[in-house]
């Protein structure tokens, strides 16, 4: 210990007093004791001091930003080398890590320089790449057009670089990573560590990062970067003042400058759009660019996180070599990549508070620097106004900390992410950037997707309404990436769900969303049958909201045929106008088959306006003719063009020249609540209510029963009733009323196919019973369906939400009070155990719902209606409850499947039932059960 100790304390010596070990109480070296880190006073020039601040500066905002996590941070002059600060050394210097998707820009240089792409070679992602054995998904949205190189590393597409990896020359790719220093050491102190890479081992996956053929420091990755983007220099790093440091090129690399351009427009791309897009660094004023990555340990499965940030003197999209000015790595051991970009910024924001001292220093700087084997570029005089710039880039002014308070981002997370104590509904968000999903109260989720959709919205009653169509969606789109393992992802092919990761959130933001939520707790919109109704937000309807049928041919909803709006006429959105010239709405029109016109574009007109006089039906003539709907027109074009091009499907279309003129109105599909229109209406003192009243016309709003008004049947007769069965529990009408009864809350209990949700209140042996029952039923079910020669393999895990009120039971589910269960997908939602056990009927609702899942899995949800309930009745053994039932002339199955889908009562229900379990029973003594579960596929 003490030999490494005084092998480092030369090298520490400048870092006087070091702030990194008060700040974090972390050794920058593991394994050092924190006074080896101080050494004597230097006494070197009030420049050489001002620096000594900056280093220490950034030492204590790194260590505070890692704060505590398992990894390193290096912050490094991408210009000389020298190594500003660090936390973790150890972790920097002496392991190798797989590099992940940072190692995607240097695949791309050696595709380009082998010839195999250029800036204009696109690909279309598959959202998988797959290739001997190993597998992985693309974190992307998935409707994005084809990838020019440039997108592709923004996104991070792991198909585009995997198919590259399979074209591209293992020498090539070896060669171009051995010269950026991968393999070899970095330091001249020979402390670090040679890292991998295996030469004539020909593996895909090295051009994504990842198996075990190249492996990487961290102080490697930064360096293999610098040298990237510095004009070639590849520098040799030293932890050293700036006193005693001197510059030492290892080789000088032939870049060329079109390749170094193109990689660095993706890096760009990674912090304006891409996957570092949610950390907080992209700013008009200062250029910030980075590379995010996430690569998965040799041994383990906990995911390690990447980031390889720039600070640059300009924000044009060309930045010269040497106005590179700060390099900041980031590695996280159980993180993700853009986890480890929202990490640096702290970083860059110290750094932008030096400008006044890093002016000053300019002279001594290049003065010290003209001695040295590679004079330094000077670059205080181009960096000074960008840094005035960027000191309140990311909010910051005079007034800003030092060094930022932890505590004070936790607060900040805990006020802007409240959970409600009666949120008992738990849902899974997937975030995309990330890819990462997480679990959290339905509330929760409602106030982040408010505080995103309304960031800019300043009046209460439009964020409430707002607030009840965005719980209302949510409910009702339950499930809706079930096949995913998620509900919801987190960008607008769901709802846009951002800032959950940012700690440093703008409170004025989130708070006036979470009042709003809090307000409306529970509250959804209700349509004329009491379902939940179908509700959509746009940013600016253009004077009309949008018909859903003609809009999407969706089927037509009452409350979504389009309301005159004259709110938001005199709001910013309200009016657009696009030209376009030919040639690029050719180009737009091509990437997409439906509207390919070939190789000339003669016309583009509109056939059809609807009711609301938005485009319905579009004529494309060219080489090719085609006709397609307004709104898909619309997204073809904003794909290529940009979103901001063709904001609705509002317009009209002209040409003037060789342009096409669109003169639109309105910004989105322009469906339901319109955000400009309700903030209007709220400024003129309409309540929420009102305005939603207004935009779903016959909707009313009803508080979800889980949230404190709780509907309860209440028996009167208290009897068991034998004679009942498992979806109708009671045979006499009972009074239905409402009292408020909080949930005291739920807790959770599993089996090897099953999940039970369940209030506290419910004894935990009588949990475990009930998946049993489901284990063994299940079991049977699967003998049956493998006899029938079918496969049983497909059949998924399912989902027990046991209710703690029979209230609760219909406001989740819309079904009458007298139902016992309902099923969708592979979730069973059941009224309360003591309910169905007091009624004789838990055993075989249980397997009368297991028979639905399975049959609508077998049949892909095809199953005539008739059919599915009659086998649940079948095989659930409820026939012996039925005859009483039986009516005396034979229905047919029509007639049961319109009496099932409409009953109008009780009675009827049972009839239905009755006539459905003895057409099922029939088919069986006729055939078997085997022809009838073959039957059930034949459904698909």
């Amino acid at each position: 210990m003490r030999v490494r100790q005084n092998k480092f304390d030369a090298l520490l010596r400048w870092r006087q007093g070091l702030c990194v070990v008060a700040v974090a109480g972390l050794a920058v070296w593991s394994g050092l004791k924190p006074t080896s880190l101080i050494g004597p006073r230097s006494t070197a020039s009030d420049t050489v001091g001002s620096q000594l601040e900056i280093d220490h500066a950034l030492s204590a905002a790194a260590a505070s930003a890692l704060s505590g996590r398992e990894g390193t941070i290096i912050v490094l002059d991408p210009q000389t080398g020298r190594i500003r600060a660090i936390v973790n050394p150890k972790v920097a210097f002496e392991n190798a890590y797989a590099p992940g998707s940072t190692i995607k820009p240097f695949t791309t240089l050696a595709a380009l320089r082998a010839g195999l792409i250029d800036k204009n070679s696109r690909a279309l992602c598959h959202e998988r790449y797959s290739h001997q054995g190993f597998s992985t998904v693309c974190a992307h949205q998935r409707d994005l057009p084809p990838f020019d190189p440039s997108q592709a590393i923004a996104y991070s597409c792991n198909y585009y670089f995997g198919r590259l990896g399979e074209r591209l020359d293992e020498k090539l790719l070896s060669d171009t990573l051995s010269s950026f220093g991968f393999g070899k050491r970095a330091m001249s102190t020979g402390e670090d560590r040679d890292g991998q890479l295996l030469r004539g081992k020909i593996d895909p996956r090295n051009a994504l990062g990842e198996g075990t053929h190249l492996q990487a420091t961290p102080i490697q990755l930064i360096t293999a970067y610098t040298a990237l983007l510095n004009g070639g220099r590849l520098l040799t790093p030293e932890l050293k003042s700036s006193e005693e440091f001197q510059v030492h090129e290892r080789s000088h690399l032939d870049i060329a400058a079109e390749h170094r351009s193109l990689i660095l427009d993706g890096m760009r791309g990674a912090i304006a759009y891409g996957t570092a897009s949610r950390a907080g660094l992209n700013s008009s004023e200062f250029g910030v660019f980075g590379k995010t990555g996430t690569s998965t340990p040799l041994q383990g499965f906990r995911s390690q996180g990447w980031f390889v940030g720039f600070a640059a003197a300009s924000s044009e999209p060309e930045v010269a070599p040497d106005q590179v000015r700060l390099a900041v790595l980031v590695f996280l051991k159980k993180g993700h990549g853009s986890e480890a970009a929202a990490v640096s910024r702290p970083v860059f924001q110290e750094f932008s508070r030096w400008k006044d001292q890093l002016a000053v220093h300019e002279s001594e700087l290049s003065a010290k620097n003209s001695n040295q084997e590679e004079p330094a570029r000077g670059w205080a005089a181009t960096v000074m106004p960008a840094f005035f710039k960027f000191s309140n880039a990311f909010g910051f002014g005079a007034g800003m900390r030092s060094h930022p308070d932890p505590s004070a981002s936790q607060k900040m997370i805990d006020r802007r992410e409240p959970s409600s104590p009666s949120s008992e509904r738990k849902i899974k968000v997937h975030l995309v950037s990330e890819n990462v999903t997480r679990e959290l109260a339905l509330e929760d989720y409602v106030a982040t997707v408010v505080a995103t959709e309304g960031s800019a919205e300043s009046q209460p009653e439009a964020l409430k309404a707002l607030a009840v169509v965005v719980r209302t969606y949510a409910l009702k789109n339950l499930g809706r990436h079930a096949k995913d393992g998620y509900d919801f992802c987190s960008t607008t092919h769901c709802q846009r769900y951002q800032f959950a990761n940012d700690p440093t959130a703008n409170t004025q933001v989130y708070e006036p969303a979470m009042k709003a939520v809090r307000a409306t707790t529970g509250q959804v919109l209700h349509d004329q049958t009491s379902a939940l109704a179908e509700p959509y937000f746009s940013a600016s309807c253009g004077g009309v909201t949008a018909n859903i049928h003609s809009l999407w041919g969706a089927n037509s909803l009452p409350y979504l045929q389009g309301v005159r709006d004259e709110f938001c006429e005199s709001m910013p959105h309200h009016e657009w106008r696009d030209a376009i010239p030919a040639e690029r709405l050719m180009e737009a029109l091509r990437t997409d088959q439906r509207t390919d016109p070939g190789l000339a574009l003669k016309a583009v007109r509109i056939l059809r306006h609807d009711n609301t006089g938005r485009a319905q039906l579009i004529s494309i003539e060219g080489e090719k003719s085609h006709v397609v709907r307004g709104w898909d027109f619309k997204i073809i074009v904003g794909r290529r063009l940009g979103w901001n091009f063709l904001k609705s499907s509002k317009f009209e279309i002209g040409r003037l020249g060789p342009d096409y003129i669109f003169q639109g109105y309105g910004f989105g599909h322009g469906l339901g609540l319109c955000q400009e229109g309700a903030h209007v209406m709220a400024q003129r003192h309409w309540t929420y209510e009102r305005i939603l009243g207004r935009y779903f016309p016959g909707t009313y709003i009803a508080r979800e029963s889980r949230e404190g008004v709780i509907a309860q049947a209440q028996d009167e007769t208290h009897s068991a009733k034998s004679n009942s069965f498992a979806d109708l529990i009671w045979k006499n009408a009972t009074r239905y009323t409402f009292r408020s009864a909080p949930s005291a809350g739920r807790a959770s209990l599993s089996s090897e196919h099953f999940r039970a949700s369940y209030p506290v209140t419910l004894p935990q042996r009588d949990v475990a019973q009930i998946l049993r029952t489901l284990e063994t039923t299940r079991t049977g079910l699967i003998n049956k369906v493998s006899a029938a020669g079918l496969a049983s393999s497909s059949i998924p895990a399912a989902e027990i939400f046991i209710n703690d009120t029979t209230g609760n039971f219909v406001g989740r589910t819309g079904l009458p009070w007298w139902a016992a269960a309902a099923t969708k997908n592979n979730r069973i939602e059941l009224q309360p155990a003591e309910v169905l056990r007091r009624r004789g009927v838990l055993e075989t609702t249980l397997k009368h719902e297991l028979v639905h899942i399975i049959v609508d899995q077998i049949s892909r949800g095809n199953a005539a209606r008739w059919l599915t309930e009659g086998m649940a009745l079948y095989f659930a053994g409820e026939g012996r409850l039925l005859a009483r039932y039986a009516s005396k002339s034979k229905m047919t199955v029509e007639q049961i499947e319109a009496a099932l889908k409409n009953p109008t009562s009780q009675d009827e229900m049972r009839r239905a039932y009755a006539a459905a379990y003895q057409e099922v029973s029939r088919l069986i003594k006729a055939d078997g059960e085997a022809r009838l579960w073959q039957r059930v596929a034949r459904s698909q």
